[in-house]
């Protein structure tokens, strides 16, 4: 019995009045779903050469690669689609209907979607970038359509609607330079050297490698406290993520520092006047 390829392919898997599956309409799917994750990985590859030489911004360039792949795919459903006989135009009007129908009951989904393009379209937020999301410091490790993931400083992955991002305060220690400004308050004692508390807090800072040299340290005197002379110790940094550790480490250095030189950092003290009263 020899075997037929053509009655194979066209084998009717299911039929109706105004649409019909055949087999190749199966191998022809297959093969445009492999040929679409083909190119999409071809795509993610060519941005990451263009990445790693340094010829695209790595935040920039991860968010751009997640609207083309999103693109791709959405071209390639459709063409899927297509290829099975549905009318596009038909099935367009369809999921409007559809979406007008639920979307008052997914309010937030669609809002986190839309939020979603608007952060991968206006590049507010990108990819790499540190944070700041209602008092949770994080690197954004990537940008989905309705959510994000964020790796905190504790080593934990969260996931944040895309919404919090569009809709509430938001800051962003990356977006304008990659350097970033902080500080460290510290408080001395009334009759303290104040010129050389101020040499001995630059000498730390100066002295950690995770501190730029340019733009330089620098001391302000803020004010003369209830029970300290306040001083804030000002320094840029490109590892903002990890700026709590910096902090920690120039705490260190700044006690070494005045123990060695007689500096006290003093406590809050209160005077306590106690009155007798006489009683006959």
């Amino acid at each position: 019995m020899k075997f037929d390829v053509s009655s194979f392919l066209n084998y009717e898997l299911y039929g109706s009045e105004k649409f019909s599956i055949h087999i190749y309409n199966l191998l022809i799917i297959l093969a445009l779903l492999y040929l679409i994750r083909g190119l999409s990985f071809a795509i993610e590859y060519w941005f990451d050469i263009r990445i790693e030489s340094q010829k695209l911004d790595r935040g920039r360039g991860k968010s751009f690669l997640q609207i083309v792949k999103y693109l791709v795919w959405l071209v390639g459903i459709v063409v899927v689609i297509a290829s099975m006989g549905f009318q596009i135009t038909l099935i367009i009007a369809s999921i409007s209907a559809l979406l007008i129908g639920v979307g008052f009951g997914l309010q937030h989904i669609f809002n986190d979607f839309f939020s979603g393009i608007i952060i991968l379209f206006d590049g507010s937020i990108e990819v790499d970038d540190v944070v700041e999301v209602e008092g949770v410091v994080g690197r954004v490790l990537d940008i989905g359509l309705r959510v994000s993931k964020v790796l905190t400083r504790d080593n934990v992955v969260i996931i944040v609607p895309n919404s919090r991002f569009t809709g509430r305060h938001v800051i962003n220690w990356s977006h304008n330079e990659d350097l970033t400004r902080f500080y460290v308050p510290v408080g001395v004692a009334y009759g303290s050297d104040v010129r050389l508390v101020e040499k001995l807090l630059l000498d730390v800072a100066k002295a950690h490698s995770q501190i730029v040299k340019k733009p330089a340290p620098f001391v302000r005197f803020n004010d003369f406290g209830d029970s300290s002379l306040d001083f804030q110790l000002y320094f840029w940094t490109a590892n903002d993520f990890l700026v709590e550790n910096i902090k920690s480490d120039l705490r260190f250095g700044i006690d070494d520092q005045f123990r060695e030189n007689k500096i006290v950092i003093p406590f809050p003290q209160r005077d306590l006047h106690l009155k007798t009263k006489d009683f006959d």
